[in-house]
Parts: C-alpha cells; structure tokens; sequence
C-alpha cells in the first residue's frame, strides 16, 4: 500500500505517465508483454518486507547478501518481476559469476534462473479476474560476485502491502557452507559458479524456517577469520570476513552505482534475537596443528565475538563450528567461555555433525540438500532447548 497525500504534476509523454506524489511516486507504462499498463511499486516499507541486507534506490531493490530479497502481499490481476544483474555484471562477469534468482508465489516457484542481462522480465501472475497471492523473490548467490536488482511491476489496480512479519529473526554468518553452495550440484569436482548456490536451501534459511523465524545471512565463500581457504598452507588475507561485517558486505559489483562495503550497516535495520557464527571451516586449512596460529585465531574469534556483542547487545549468539570439519571448534569453545567468564550470559558454542558422505555431497565436497536439513534441525532443537527464542523481552 502506498503513502500517497498529494498528487502535485501529472505530466503525460507518449505511452509513459508520470504522476509526482509528496513522498513517493508511480510511474504507469505499458510493459514489455501484454500492451498493458503497469505501476512500478517502489520497494519502501509500505509496500513490501525487506529480507536480508538489501539496499534500495529510487524504484529498484538491489539484494546485496545470500537469501536477501524481500516478501509481500498481493491483490490484482497481473504481476511483473524484472530481476537482473547490473550494467557492470552484465558486461564484464562471466556467466558462473552472476546473480541467482528464485520468485515464489504461495510458496510455488515461478522462476528459479540465474540473470545474465541487466533486466529480465518475467510475468508470474496474469489473471482476468483479481487473485490473491504471497510473492517472495530471493536472491540465491552470495554477494561477492555479484549483487542483484529488482524492480516490481503491477496492473493499475493492484494493491501491494508487506508480507506478515515474523516474531523473531536470526542472523547467520559464515562461509560456503553458509552460503549453501554446492547444493544444487551432485558433482564433486564442479568448478565455482553460483548456479550450484541455493541460500533457501541452507541450514541457515531451514533452521529459521523450523523455529517460525526472519532470517539475514552474511555469508562469503573461503572467507575465515585470520584467512580464507589455503591450498598451500600460506595464510590467505584477501578473504577475511570480519571488516564487512557493519557494511552492507563486500562485492565485486556496484549497488546503485556506489561499492557496497561504503555502504554502512546497523543491527537497527534488521534487528536480529539470535546471531549464529558458523566459520573457521577455511580458518583451519591454515592453521592446522600450529600452536601459534591457533592461538591466534582464538583471541581473533573472541575479538569478533565482542564485535557482535557491542554489534547485538540483545541478542543471543551461538558459536557453532562443523558440518564440513570440526577443526578449531576447541578456539571456538574457549572464545565462548571467554566472554562467558566476563559475565555474558547470553553466549554458547554448538557443534554441528560432520558430514560423512551417507547423505551425498553437493559441488565441491559441500554439503547435500540432506545435509542442510540434518543441521537445520540440530540448530534448532539446540535453540529450543536453550529457551533463547523464549527469552525475548
């Protein structure tokens, strides 16, 4: 539902309409199929609910992280999605580098695709009578390949507002694993590419799921703490997390023309009840059986844990390590008991079950489709278990 108190010029050229409004503003043109005239609804809070870290400019939504996008509310006849990938993606990236895309509609998938142009338009409801409908549209691949962008089109008649809010949100951060890469992809030796990454697939998205709650995922592909994944044993500094964690997240690709990781973040845009830190999986490629760099990725994990406490002062956060190897969960455990010690309460390490192959594998000796939902379920019995949900307020 849009905030409209005054139309103040309306100005007609050709086939577009322009209609200047107080605080926001339509633009009713015929779209690319059809003949017929739309509305772009512009991606405000009014309108829709944000999933994840996005950013907005003007009628455009750009979903920055894995899972980010947005849910809302449909009534009308016909319903355009127009996802893309950027002027700069479009022309530079190849294709296993950009933007993956899903739209739902009461949960059915519409389109599940990767956008290789700058824009794509897709109808996903055409009727001749008005429907009803939930639309969700969910960036799958992680951000720092590419970030994506989407623009909402409806028939004039339409009425958009917010899809209901859940009481609780979880906020996950982590690595591949996070990312769920490698989950639509059977085949071990797989090169990269963000076709084979489902975020809605995720431990992350599945774990929120069973517990009835929003999720916002910050998650990179090799990144660690003190270093991303090694072949070599030599510490890799070029993809460390921890500097982007209050930014909108590193990209390769611009959003709105401007470098995501410019772009500040604040726990008050997506207030979050629980925060889940699953890294160190790459950390450990490095670190191996080396006393020092153990150590040093301890008091690393600690400094990053106060980050998110000063980041969440509220929530609780759950130090969890596994899935693919349980390494360093003992830096993990002690990080924990640190803050503990100092007199935060709300804090525990969790270990996931490693996965040994019985449930397959998914790109990459990534973890399968069962495998997400395996730690999914152990996430969230072990959330249940704590209360924390429970202790909100």
């Amino acid at each position: 539902m849009l905030c409209i108190h005054y139309i103040i010029l309306f100005v007609e050229f050709q086939q577009k309409v322009l209609i200047f409004l107080r605080f926001t503003y339509i633009i009713v043109k015929k779209t690319k199929t059809g003949g017929r005239f739309m509305k772009v609804i512009p991606p405000c809070p009014e309108n829709i609910l944000q999933v994840g870290r996005t950013i907005t400019d003007g009628d455009t939504l750009f979903p920055v992280q894995s899972g980010s996008g947005c849910r809302f509310m449909f009534s009308g006849r016909r319903l355009c999605i127009v996802i893309g990938c950027g002027k700069d993606i479009e022309n530079s990236a190849p294709f296993c580098n950009k933007p993956r895309f899903a739209v739902t509609v009461n949960g059915v998938f519409i389109v599940k695709k990767v956008a290789e142009t700058a824009e794509e338009e897709y109808t996903i409801i055409d009727s001749d009578t008005p429907v009803d409908a939930e639309v969700c549209i969910i960036k799958l691949s992680e951000a720092a390949f590419s970030v994506g962008t989407v623009r909402i089109l409806a028939d004039t008649d339409a009425v958009i507002r917010p899809a209901q809010k859940l009481p609780y949100r979880i906020e996950f951060i982590g690595d591949s694993i996070t990312c769920a890469y490698g989950v639509d992809d059977s085949n071990t030796q797989s090169e990269f590419a963000t076709e084979a990454e489902n975020a809605m697939k995720s431990y992350a998205c599945k774990a929120a799921g069973l517990l009835g709650a929003e999720y916002s995922l910050f998650s990179y592909s090799g990144h660690g703490i003190i270093s991303g994944w090694t072949d070599n044993g030599e510490r890799n500094t070029r993809e460390i997390i921890v500097p982007y964690y209050r930014t909108a997240g590193f990209s390769y690709a611009a959003a709105a023309g401007r470098r995501t990781e410019d772009i500040p973040w604040e726990n008050t845009m997506l207030p979050c009840d629980v925060v889940t830190v699953n890294l160190g999986t790459n950390d450990a490629s490095y670190c191996k059986a080396h006393p020092q760099r153990r150590e040093e990725f301890r008091k690393a994990y600690t400094d990053f844990l106060r980050t998110l406490r000063s980041f969440a002062p509220d929530a609780y956060i759950i130090a969890s390590l596994g899935i693919m190897n349980h390494d360093l969960m003992p830096e993990i455990e002690a990080a924990a008991e640190e803050l503990r010690n100092e007199g935060d309460s709300r804090i525990s390490a969790f270990s996931f079950t490693e996965q040994d192959g019985m449930l397959g594998y998914g790109s990459n000796w990534h973890p399968s489709a069962e495998t997400h939902l395996r730690a999914a379920g152990e996430l969230a019995a072990f959330i249940r278990e704590k209360g924390i949900l429970q202790r909100k307020g």
